[in-house]
């Protein structure tokens, strides 16, 4: 093998050929720099395994203008000396390529999915976070590389656009991916131990009043079926948004106004009787069966066209400030207003631990079943009377 004289000077005036060409160092056996024909210079070292079978071996230390001459050098002295200790350099970096290309993070992560997520209630939220927030950043990379710099990068970037509550959400996906991974031996640490969350939650507390709720329940009627129809459920009701709008005609027995939630739809997967007032059976009872669930989509699916809808809503009632879910609150409030005692409401809820906690808890089985529909009676009358004293104001 031809040698030379390697030094910074030598190396700056090589001129690329028609074929790589190798130039290897006359003070450093099995040191060289390769220069292409398009001109990219590399320095490497070659040299033979002491494992008994001799294999030569090419190991690529890097370009030349990323590191220099002398640091090349000291990296080629020190494989060689690795060498001399029956080591194979080149062999233990193609195992770490093959190492890092299967802990990538989009690799881990649909290990994740398939093992944690997709048996949670809440899977195809956290699939839509990863997919949309984490591995747009992060794809391709080994999870090994990444650091709290990068988690923070992340966060930081997510809450500068305006989205501190999606930051948070964010965190707490992330921070349990990394949790999991640490169970499974894919790393020793995670990057999230130490931080925290990037923005204060402040917990919501709007509660509509009774010229407020009106307003909104008059609008919705205006608006009509689907969504029209889904917000006065969820005014009369008191339930979660995703549980109304996946309403299907198996769960509810009109004739006995009962709507039972099953524990595969509840938020805390425990089944749910909902007593129907005669508005609510009214309303149901007006929608055409169509499908299996009652607010279907084209797809055939629950509907989830929510935020066009509350946008054409706030329009049309001028009440603004406002989420679907402060229903839930004010349906509370008011049931307390006229007398319901907080226990009562718990159930209404489905709430598993609530007034009633502890020792207590365990002991108490009843379900207070006449109490709740008789909450839900007078509920909606509220409802069907400040509703009828605005229709007459406005007229008037």
């Amino acid at each position: 093998m031809p040698k030379a004289h390697l030094t910074k000077s030598f190396i700056d005036q090589l001129v690329p050929g028609a074929k790589d060409a190798i130039y290897w160092d006359d003070s450093l056996s099995g040191f060289g720099l390769k220069v292409t024909p398009k001109g990219r210079k590399v320095f490497l070292v070659l040299y033979r395994t002491r494992d008994g079978f001799h294999r030569l071996r090419k190991y690529t230390i890097g370009p030349y203008g990323q590191l220099t001459l002398v640091i090349a050098r000291q990296a080629a002295q020190k494989i060689l000396a690795a060498r001399l200790d029956g080591k194979d350099p080149a062999a233990e970096k193609r195992q770490l390529r093959r190492r890092i290309i299967r802990d990538s993070v989009n690799d881990v992560m649909a290990e994740y999915c398939l093992r944690h997520v997709d048996s949670t209630r809440s899977a195809k939220e956290t699939r839509r976070v990863m997919d949309r927030e984490i591995l747009p950043r992060w794809s391709g990379r080994s999870i090994h590389d990444i650091g709290k710099h990068d988690v923070l990068k992340l966060l930081d970037e997510i809450v500068d656009r305006g989205s501190p509550g999606m930051a948070n959400s964010v965190f707490s996906d992330v921070r349990t991916f990394f949790n999991w991974a640490v169970g499974r031996g894919l790393i020793d640490k995670s990057p999230c131990t130490g931080l925290s969350k990037p923005s204060v939650e402040r917990s919501r507390d709007r509660v509509l009043t009774d010229d407020e709720l009106s307003a909104v329940i008059l609008a919705a009627r205006q608006i009509g079926h689907p969504y029209g129809t889904i917000v006065e459920l969820l005014a009369l009701t008191a339930q979660r948004r995703q549980e109304v709008s996946g309403l299907s005609w198996a769960e509810l027995d009109l004739e006995g106004a009962v709507w039972t939630i099953p524990g595969s739809r509840a938020k805390n997967a425990k089944a749910h009787i909902v007593h129907l007032a005669p508005r609510a059976v009214q309303i149901l009872r007006g929608i055409e069966r169509t499908d299996d669930m009652l607010f279907a989509n084209r797809t055939g699916k629950p509907f989830n066209d929510f935020s066009n809808g509350k946008i054409q809503l706030d329009l049309a009632s001028g009440i603004t400030g406002w989420v679907l879910h402060d229903l839930r609150r004010t349906a509370v409030s008011g049931m307390a207003r006229l007398g319901v005692p907080p226990h009562v409401a718990d159930r209404i809820l489905n709430h598993q631990a609530g007034t009633i906690a502890g020792v207590a808890a365990v002991y108490q089985r009843h379900e207070f079943v006449e109490e709740r529909r008789e909450a839900l009676n007078r509920w909606a009358a509220h409802i069907q009377s400040i509703t009828v004293n605005r229709s007459v104001s406005r007229a008037a």
